[in-house]
């Protein structure tokens, strides 16, 4: 997506020797890696035609129409919040960021933002998706959501702040608060699952900071507990103590040492083959590091970490260099990217220094290029079912049907 120019500030300088400083990265990062209702409120549309897909098919597909409704769980509720604009007025509905959840007993829900809020949908049976509530919000086009144990939360580039969503009844999910104590919007979101802390990047009023709360304690009413304010960064990534903050407008990737949250350090960076770097996750074994740069014809890349201060790129993937790709998460060896016009793509990372297409489902019938179609795809843990949130579109119920 598009984004506010911040002002650039210069990393902080190396504090530990080469060799301290790789072995500790080493060691932070080798040990990480009932039934519903079926009655839906919307099923599967029009869609692309199967010679847009390889060994995926579409099991279901929402329209945004159908994602602006309030659904059986619970009615729209918008809170006044200053001069933000709400969904009242809100003339043309559009697709943001997605997530999923699962719940301890395997219903699997779609969590999409759009422009009015969060929709909430039921896919548990993936053929007959279930609209459950639409968590209202200000109007944007930029809407991110993570989740933490039960809860849901939800970022936006409106000055509103972070809404919190319980998901302990999914049949009726309660919008707790919108947190707001430290900043009023942010970019993207990160939720470290191991130590319960949210990181909040591209937060306003603080340089472009990324400002860091501990939901682990109080996931209803968390408290902020550090921040990092020497650079805009725009999405982050976080294994055992190590996080890795992607700088869009400085165009490098950063390791961070994060194993004091109120004193988190730059280690070290590097430039990205496209100096404009969006967003990565690292593989299972924690040896290698996928990037994007969130321009036309950059692919994404592949990076051997082993020596952290000296990464060494070993792979390059884009499917249309008429196209831009946009995010990348990772799922045992199978590589997920959301890659706007050209839609979804699973790729066999398995040997991250040979990625393998295993997969692909165009959501987009237009042109290749620019900020359309998909903006973000989850996968899943441990299945084939893909959610794809399509910036026209709506959200695209997906199977991948390969070996």
């Amino acid at each position: 997506m598009r984004h506010r120019l911040h002002r650039r500030l210069p990393p902080l300088a190396l504090r530990q020797g080469p060799r301290l400083v790789a072995g500790a990265l080493a060691l932070g990062l080798a040990g990480c890696g009932s039934s519903a209702s079926t009655t839906p409120t919307a099923t599967a549309s029009a869609s692309p035609s199967s010679a847009a897909a390889v060994n995926m098919a579409l099991l279901a597909h929402l329209d945004l129409t159908a994602l602006n409704q309030a659904g059986s769980g619970q009615a729209r509720d918008v809170e006044e919040a200053g001069s933000a604009t709400t969904t009242s007025t809100t003339a043309a509905v559009s697709g943001a960021g997605n997530w999923g959840y699962t719940t301890a007993g395997g219903r699997r829900f779609a969590l999409t933002g759009i422009s009015t809020g969060l929709s909430i949908v039921e896919v548990t049976d993936p053929a007959k998706p279930r609209n459950v509530a639409l968590i209202a919000g200000p109007d944007s086009q930029w809407r991110e959501v993570r989740t933490y144990g039960n809860h849901v939360y939800v970022t936006t580039e409106a000055a509103w702040g972070l809404d919190i969503v319980s998901m302990e009844d999914p049949d009726h999910p309660r919008k707790v608060q919108t947190w707001s104590k430290t900043f009023r919007s942010a970019h993207s979101l990160w939720i470290d699952q191991e130590r319960g802390l949210l990181f909040a990047n591209g937060t306003n009023g603080r340089a472009g900071g990324m400002r860091v709360l501990d939901v682990g304690q109080d996931p209803e009413d968390p408290a902020e507990v550090g921040a990092f304010t020497d650079y805009y960064v725009h999405d982050s990534y976080t294994r055992g103590n190590v996080l890795f903050a992607s700088a869009i407008n400085d165009g490098f990737e950063a390791i961070l040492d994060d194993s004091d949250p109120s004193r988190i350090h730059e280690v070290t960076h590097w430039l990205t083959g496209g100096r404009f770097t969006h967003n990565s996750w690292l593989t299972r074994d924690g040896r290698y590091l996928f990037t994007t740069d969130e321009r036309m014809g950059m692919p994404i890349e592949g990076w051997d970490i082993t020596n952290p201060l000296s990464p060494r790129k070993v792979s390059q993937f884009i499917a249309n260099p008429n196209s831009i790709a946009h995010n990348v998460l990772i799922d045992g060896d199978r590589l997920l990217l959301s890659h706007y016009t050209e839609g979804v793509y699973l790729l066999d990372v398995k040997n991250p220094e040979q990625p393998r297409v295993m997969g692909s489902y165009d959501t987009y019938p237009g042109p290749s290029g620019g900020f359309n179609g998909v903006w973000g795809a989850y996968i899943f843990p441990a299945s084939n079912l893909i959610v794809a949130s399509d910036i026209s579109g709506g959200l695209f119920v997906i199977a991948y049907t390969g070996p």
